[in-house]
């Protein structure tokens, strides 16, 4: 039997345009080795400038922010003339904040310019994302998000190995330097290949407004609950997963092959499943054994000890692998629901990640202070259980003929 597409998926049909997503797709892969190149060694350079290891205050204001200003992207869109403007001009502001902490010295002003950084990339991404919608229709979402991913997994896969090469030799100022050229070589991109990009006409939506938006279409607020899962399941085992290696004895050269490994999912799943739930099953049946595997695999990185470096790859291996498939199942169900003139929409579902970042560090602050580091892993799996209720409540989407 056919499944149901839901009401308001049948008032729109998007122009599928294979070409404009490749362009957006080498963009991602500028973009993802930029951010990686920057986002891996953040924490150490805020280490730095605190003299302590303590360093949740700077995630939690930064996401914070972001938090808040997302509500209010699309203002911004439009003002500047559309997402593909504001992409522009994003890219052009992390241009400037990356050149000069390049050249200043290690301290307040620089931490505070880093964190302003990291706000604009982020929000950078959310107009990236408008833009994707344009080239894509339903039948495609799934093959065309995979890609995507695929493609921005292997830049940030790449990244992290050059970068603790130049801060070897170069310290900070390098990494920084180094990420302002990434950020030219993406603004000069995205100008010659997107400078008559299409933009969808939208009308005004408030942060209410968008909110009663979601909670009206039990879809969109369901998937959104799995996207704030897996944004939690990020943040904590970003976090806490070197520490924990690091008291089992593991040095960091060990946990370098480990996150390696660990990442080898996102490169090569994403596409074929994304592929997959377009042509014969949809999104449902994948997003339910992937949010099972990754809360197991979770429970188990709290629950074992073992020093033993095989345990850890394979154990790593296997969260990322259930972690890969929710991403770009969430992306491409998400995506089938709406157009490219919900950018309301799509700066909303993209609150997940600051939220779950902000809501996760508060939340392991007092559970670390009354239990051992394992507290947090079970706190993660218990996010991740949660949300297997909304995976059961979505409506199934249509594969393509």
């Amino acid at each position: 039997m056919e499944r149901k597409r839901k009401n308001r998926t049948s008032r729109h049909r998007e122009t599928a345009n294979l070409k404009g997503a490749h362009v957006i797709n080498a963009l991602s892969f500028i973009f993802g080795f930029a951010d990686s190149f920057f986002v891996y060694i953040l924490s150490s350079f805020f280490a730095k400038v605190l003299g302590s290891d303590n360093v949740g205050v700077f995630y939690l204001v930064t996401f914070a922010t972001v938090f808040v200003l997302l509500w209010h992207l699309r203002r911004l869109i439009r003002r500047v003339g559309g997402s593909v403007r504001s992409f522009f001009l994003l890219i052009l502001a992390a241009i400037f904040a990356s050149a000069i902490l390049s050249v200043i010295p290690l301290g307040w002003p620089a931490a505070i310019l880093a964190m302003l950084l990291l706000v604009v990339t982020n929000l950078a991404w959310v107009s990236l994302d408008v833009v994707l919608e344009e080239f894509s229709e339903d039948g495609v979402t799934g093959a065309v998000r995979g890609l995507h991913l695929t493609v921005m997994n292997a830049g940030i896969m790449l990244a992290p190995f050059f970068s603790t090469k130049v801060l070897e030799s170069f310290d900070f100022s390098g990494i920084f330097f180094g990420l302002t050229l990434g950020y030219a070589l993406l603004l000069a991109t995205s100008i010659i290949f997107l400078r008559n990009g299409r933009d969808p006409d939208t009308a005004d939506m408030e942060a209410r407004s968008a909110w009663k938006k979601m909670l009206k279409e039990p879809n969109l607020f369901h998937i959104y609950v799995i996207s704030f899962a897996l944004e939690f399941f990020y943040v904590i085992m970003i976090i806490y997963t070197p520490i924990h290696l690091r008291a089992l004895g593991f040095s960091w050269e060990n946990i370098g092959l480990l996150f390696t490994i660990m990442l080898l999912p996102f490169v090569l799943m994403q596409y074929p499943l994304g592929v997959m739930a377009d042509r014969r099953f949809g999104e449902k049946e994948f997003l339910i054994m992937s949010l099972g595997l990754a809360f197991m695999i979770t429970m188990a990185v709290g629950l074992f000890s073992s020093p033993s470096l095989f345990f850890w790859a394979v154990l790593l291996f296997l969260s990322r692998v259930g972690a890969a498939g929710i991403e770009v199942l969430r992306d491409a169900y998400f995506y089938k629901q709406i157009d490219g003139g919900d950018d309301d929409l799509i700066a909303f579902f993209r609150t997940a990640r600051p939220a779950a970042n902000v809501i996760g560090a508060l939340l392991a602050i007092p559970l670390l202070a009354l239990f051992p580091l394992q507290g947090v892993f079970f706190l993660a799996s218990a996010v991740l259980l949660v949300s297997l209720y909304s995976a059961f409540a979505l409506e199934d989407t249509p594969v393509s003929a």
